[in-house]
């Protein structure tokens, strides 16, 4: 209520408890007209500012002098006893104004410290949720704007240094004019709110106030509606927030360094441990492949045609062995990269270990392989390419980690809307420590040696790191389990959701009915 309108208030007020004292005026004594008055300053009191309630102090005084002591109509008092009931009067009217004043305030303050910490919790409750900083300072502006109901804004240092051009279209509204910016860059300075509603840089049209925790962030730039100045209890719920986020700011911005410097961590890891296992595992092919071509190179005759047939033979298995290094580092950084492109098709599973087996073929020559595929195994949609690169991963490494003469068994069921697919070994199996550590980049076991000794297995340690990262892009996932009779199951799932399976040919459908 504006403060015109809380004076008519009173005036109305008063003039409605005197009214009926009035008509009364013969029935009731001095004092009954007094308590009536005084009811009034209190009605008052109780919903007004100090001035109104003031007013109806001075009103229920005269009204009362005017209306109801003798002589009537007029301010002149023949007996002296009233002078006394005027002063007690005046200061009872008095005391309550100023009780119910105080009450009135303490009331309005509990309310903004209210209004305040309701704010706050609704700040801090998506603050937490907040992952970056610009986040943090999106959040800022909508609960600004919702305590101040009007436009806001926040300016980080590197938008004050900039050119104002370069601000976003919604800034360089509110900070169109020179004293705007002026009031922005001194809050920035000294971290003191100014502008509208303050008693610093009165004539700016905004309220600022300082992003600040420990160190500057910026400041927070508020034009409230129709310009009216924000009260003291707006202007320190708009401080406790700008303090608020300004401590979430921050934690974001460690946050991001601190994963900017873990991520530059694992990658110079992850460099160093490639370039170690570049130098050590191409040193052998190498250095055999340059045995050879020397021994190649010897005059005609020099070496016999039998050993120059070896040479070439272990020219070409060293040539296939780096081919075969270079294409799992490649895969490695396609799946890091998220470039695996997954092309799937409805595929028979036992096609594909086929062709597995067949590629490593000398590879498991002194191993016996057991392959258990049921007849009623349905159509997998996957990439065949990418699969059979996992069976060859798997196969590979348990032929390079078991003894020679032990079995290797593929097997597959269906489960749950997908086919489980196992490549078990009977090697000496993986310790619990381990089995999740198998799946790691650059991660290679040691092997058992018959004296209890135990030995390093050449490899890049990629292979299982690839053939999760393929069996995850399918949208399953890969675990290794140890065997009750001794030795290794890797397992790993494949969905049995992919594109619509092609209806077959009229003439392949005729054949088969």
């Amino acid at each position: 209520m504006t403060s015109r309108r809380a004076y008519a208030a009173t005036i109305a007020i008063m003039a409605a408890v005197t009214a009926p004292c009035l008509l009364w005026r013969s029935r009731l004594t001095t004092v009954d007209v007094a308590m009536v008055l005084l009811l009034g300053v209190v009605i008052v009191s109780a919903r007004h500012p100090r001035g109104p309630a003031l007013l109806a102090s001075v009103l229920s005084i005269a009204a009362f002098d005017f209306l109801f002591v003798p002589p009537y109509y007029t301010f002149d008092v023949h007996d002296g006893a009233y002078l006394l009931t005027f002063a007690v009067m005046l200061v009872v009217a008095l005391t309550m104004t100023r009780l119910t004043g105080q009450i009135l305030e303490h009331a309005a303050e509990a309310e903004d410290r209210a209004r305040r910490a309701a704010a706050l919790a609704a700040l801090n409750a998506e603050l937490m949720e907040a992952e970056r900083p610009a986040e943090v300072l999106a959040t800022l502006e909508r609960h600004v704007a919702e305590v101040a109901g009007g436009e806001v804004c926040t300016l980080t240092p590197r938008q004050l240094d900039a050119d104002p051009a370069e601000w976003p279209p919604a800034t360089r509204e509110l900070l169109a004019n020179t004293p705007e910016r002026v009031v922005a860059r001194q809050v920035y300075e000294d971290g003191r709110t100014a502008g509208l509603g303050t008693a610093r840089c009165t004539d700016a049209d905004v309220l600022v106030a300082p992003l600040a925790s420990g160190r500057r962030l910026g400041v927070v730039v508020v034009r409230p509606e129709a310009d009216r100045p924000p009260t003291p209890g707006e202007i320190a719920t708009i401080e406790a927030l700008a303090e608020h986020a300004a401590m979430a700011h921050e934690r974001t911005v460690l946050a991001e360094q601190g994963s900017r410097a873990r991520a530059e961590a694992e990658a110079e890891r992850l460099r160093s441990s490639l370039l170690s296992s570049l130098s050590h595992d191409f040193r052998t092919p190498l250095a055999t492949i340059e045995g050879a071509a020397s021994g190649l190179l010897e005059e005609d005759g020099a070496v016999p045609p039998g050993e120059r047939r070896e040479l070439a033979g272990s020219i070409l298995e060293e040539s296939r062995r780096m081919t075969r290094l270079v294409a799992n580092l490649l895969n490695m950084v396609r799946v890091e990269t998220g470039a695996l492109a997954v092309q799937k098709s409805w595929q028979p599973l036992e096609e594909v270990v086929g062709v597995a087996l067949l590629r490593l073929e000398e590879q498991l020559a002194r191993h016996s392989v057991e392959v258990d595929l049921p007849p009623h195994l349905p159509l997998v949609p996957v990439d065949e390419l990418l699969i059979e690169q996992v069976f060859i991963n798997l196969l590979e490494n348990a032929a390079r980690y078991t003894p020679a003469g032990t079995a290797v068994a593929v097997r597959a069921w269906e489960t749950d809307g997908a086919v489980c697919v196992e490549v078990a070994d009977g090697g000496p199996g993986i310790p619990a420590a381990e089995q999740e550590l198998v799946f790691r980049k650059f991660y290679r076991a040691v092997r058992p040696r018959g004296d209890d000794a135990r030995e390093a297995v050449a490899g890049s340690g990629l292979g299982l790191t690839i053939a999760q990262g393929i069996v995850s892009a399918h949208g399953g996932r890969m675990w290794v389990e140890p065997r009750p009779e001794g030795g290794a199951a890797f397992r790993f799932t494949l969905p049995l959701s992919g594109p619509a399976m092609p209806a077959p040919p009229a003439e392949s459908a005729s054949r088969v009915s």
